[in-house]
């Protein structure tokens, strides 16, 4: 079983690894690239600042959702885990306890 939770914690997406490394290095590369385009028109002080800054805010997105991606994955392993564990708890023997009777007190088969 903990060999189990542990795969489940473990476990991977492809697309969120995708999404991960794509924006963080597409992100990066568009953005110094939209700096060093500006940089070469402009000086920086009259440069417009929102393309790679916009560029690296996109990245971030993009990789912080690869991130959820992955967390909800195993988040759902964890569940199926749980659900599988519970359903085979429940499908276990249970031992019949004798009921209890007061009447049994009164009589002299105690």
């Amino acid at each position: 079983m903990e060999d189990q939770i542990n795969a489940a914690e473990k476990a991977k997406s492809i697309s969120a690894e995708i999404c991960k490394w794509s924006g963080g290095v597409f992100g990066i590369l568009f953005g110094l690239g939209f700096f060093f385009a500006e940089v070469q028109k402009n000086d920086l002080k009259s440069m417009p600042w929102w393309k790679p800054i916009s560029a690296f805010v996109a990245g971030a997105a993009v990789s912080a959702h690869g991130s959820n991606v992955a967390s909800n994955k195993r988040t759902s392993e964890l569940i199926a885990l749980l659900v599988r564990s519970t359903n085979s708890a429940s499908e276990l023997p249970i031992a019949k306890t004798p009921e209890y009777s007061d009447l049994l007190e009164d009589s002299d088969n105690q």
